[in-house]
């Protein structure tokens, strides 16, 4: 177990880092190409057009895990038993006037509505993302970003009312000091990179807990089964994901006379694997993310959108146009893909891990983030800001370990006070 999830750290980090290489060439080439073609642009953020580049990143997302779905490479499809099932009930309703919704509907709809608030956190979060790369070199935005843990606290705290000692909050303090210190130290330093960094923290930790509140209360259990009443008996329980066919023979049958008011009682087995709630939160945003990409950069799209032809993409340009329309297509294309993996992988791992065990993790990894930057892009990073970055990766690396010694204790406490429990009884 311990290795395997040290494999999907590693394959995360990997992916990661080609996802940030390739984001900031594309921004970077985006914003060059907007200052050459567009009159009324200004020198900013909003010339390597952040909202759109993660638009078409979340859109080649949704095109790599829908050709999954299509191809059934990846099955089943995200919520379509629970759509399905969800549609024979009302239809029960509708046919028999005594019959009622079975009780699990809510339950789906809850999971509905959480995978709609992860893709909203999902989306902000990589809108605030891509604000700061584009405002920032890699190394400072992910000095900004390191904060991430201090936020996955709090919405712990929060959102699932996970309340932990005072003294691991008190082991966040150098975290942020570090955090505090290398942004001062840094020429880099602008409020808007600074607090779109601490946006992408707050909706990152809010994705993270959610998603793993969504995938613990989607997970199958052994006592779950589809339960009828009828003139002559129950039917046999059964934990196969064929129960939705056996559904809906039942509710035929029961809609030409042969049952009573048939009820379904508990839920259907989880489709929601890690792989495909990702998947599905990154078609959501997509949707989400088009009209935020219009409103906030839809003047500057229309005005480069006369030179971004597809002659020119597929090679019948000028030479020296055709190559710069290729390179960027070719990044956003490339950074898409590897945003997509390497998020995927970020569930696979947060399926094996607490929320707060992932936000160190992502931590450590800006480490080598950091360090690519600084490699690929000739990043010069000062004094201060090293120093700073030190301590609060130090921080975190403190605050890992007193969370899981807590967390420990608290754990044995509460075995060994059941155990005093069950001897009173006795």
């Amino acid at each position: 177990m311990v290795v395997r999830v040290l494999l999907y750290f590693a394959l995360w980090y990997a992916l990661n880092i080609l996802y940030n290489i390739m984001n900031k060439w594309a921004l970077d080439e985006v914003r060059d190409y907007v200052s050459k073609n567009v009159v009324s642009s200004s020198e900013g953020s909003s010339n390597a057009l952040p909202f759109t580049i993660g638009c078409l990143q979340f859109g080649v997302g949704a095109i790599y895990s829908c050709t999954l779905w299509i191809s059934g490479l990846r099955q089943p499809i995200p919520h379509v038993v629970e759509l399905r099932n969800i549609v024979s009930s009302i239809w029960i309703i509708r046919r028999r006037s005594h019959a009622h919704l079975p009780e699990h509907t809510s339950v789906v709809i809850t999971g509905l509505r959480g995978t709609l608030r992860i893709a909203i956190y999902q989306t902000l979060g990589q809108l605030c993302t891509m604000i700061c790369l584009s405002s920032n070199s890699i190394g400072y935005a992910h000095v900004i970003k390191a904060m991430e843990p201090f936020f996955s606290a709090v919405a712990s705290r929060y959102i699932i009312g996970q309340m932990m000692d005072v003294r691991v909050y008190l082991s966040l303090l150098p975290v942020v000091g570090g955090v505090i210190l290398a942004c001062a130290g840094s020429d880099e330093f602008s409020w808007l990179s600074f607090w779109s960094g601490m946006g992408a923290n707050a909706f990152f930790a809010m994705r993270g807990v959610v998603s793993k509140e969504v995938m613990d209360a989607s997970a199958p259990r052994k006592d779950e089964a589809i339960q009828r009443s009828s003139k002559n008996g129950d039917f046999e329980r059964n934990d196969d994901e064929d129960n939705i066919d056996e559904l809906v023979e039942l509710i035929n049958r029961g809609n030409n006379g042969e049952l009573d008011a048939p009820v379904l009682t508990t839920t259907l087995p989880s489709t929601l694997s890690p792989a495909n709630l990702f998947g599905a939160v990154t078609c959501v945003s997509f949707v989400i993310s088009i009209p935020l990409a219009l409103l906030f950069e839809g003047s500057i799209i229309r005005e480069i959108a006369p030179h971004m032809n597809i002659v020119s993409l597929v090679g019948l340009g000028v030479e020296e146009e055709k190559h710069g329309h290729e390179r960027i297509f070719l990044h956003i294309v490339a950074s898409g893909l590897f945003h997509y993996l390497n998020n995927e992988v970020m569930y696979i791992c947060l399926s094996n891990v607490h929320p707060i065990t992932l936000a160190v993790g992502n931590t450590m990894k800006r480490v080598f983030i950091i360090m690519a930057g600084v490699l690929v892009f000739a990043t010069p990073i000062s004094f201060q800001t090293a120093i700073g970055s030190m301590i609060a990766i130090a921080g975190v690396f403190m605050y890992s370990l007193m969370k899981q010694w807590y967390d420990q204790r608290d754990k044995c406490q509460g075995t060994n006070d059941a155990g005093v429990g069950s001897a009173k009884i006795l």
